[in-house]
């Protein structure tokens, strides 16, 4: 009777010993599953401007801003503050108080009062002072927002006045310089629309 006893005792205990066994390597065998990398949001373009009608140089200057937007590789609205010969690259046009477009997100960053230095890089914009600019009759200032004969467009730079500017960065490993190509450039006026227009292209860029 206590041998029966000590047999079944026995083996209950080699069976809870292979089942604990088994259970071992099952849990070491069985590999955890890595976490799934979390979907990128896509980002959201900006809403419809408010209240506006694009007129006909609206919808020209939309088309050759969409052209500067895929060659630029920074995109900024600054005021333009006048012009300098520099001793390395020649003619060099200020800008301050500049926000800067970040393509990744869609979205402006915030203003910073920092100065910097733009390249006409064959560029020839038309330079107006502020008085200049105040003097234009309402034609002449939507003029300055897109003004195209026999198909070249002349680009103004309105001194003390927001610009949107469309650059290429470059580096100058000889002299150990970055600077900064003009590319496009047009007025940040109520008569230009110009954010507005900017808007609209992302809009209809994102949404194809």
């Amino acid at each position: 009777m206590k041998v029966s006893f000590m047999l079944k005792k026995t083996g209950y205990l080699s069976c809870l010993l292979v089942l604990g066994s088994f259970m071992a390597i099952n849990c070491v065998s069985t590999p955890k599953k890595p976490p799934e990398p979390e979907a990128t949001a896509k980002p959201l373009p900006p809403p419809p401007p408010p209240d506006f009608s694009p007129q006909p140089y609206h919808i020209a200057m939309n088309e050759e801003m969409n052209k500067s937007y895929q060659r630029a590789n920074e995109i900024i609205i600054g005021v333009y503050t006048g012009s300098h010969e520099d001793e390395v690259y020649g003619l060099t046009y200020y800008f301050e108080d500049f926000s800067s477009f970040d393509k990744e997100t869609l979205s402006w960053g915030q203003e910073m009062n920092v100065i910097f230095q733009v390249l006409p890089h064959g560029l020839n914009p038309v330079i107006l002072t502020h008085s200049e600019f105040q003097g234009l009759s309402d034609l002449d200032r939507t003029g300055i927002c897109w003004d195209s004969y026999e198909g070249v467009r002349d680009v103004y730079l309105i001194e003390s006045e927001k610009m949107l500017i469309f650059l290429k960065q470059k580096y100058d490993e000889e002299n150990n310089r970055a600077y900064r190509n003009l590319i496009d450039t047009y007025p940040v006026t109520k008569e230009c629309n110009t954010k507005a227009v900017f808007d609209l292209m992302i809009r209809e860029m994102y949404l194809r």
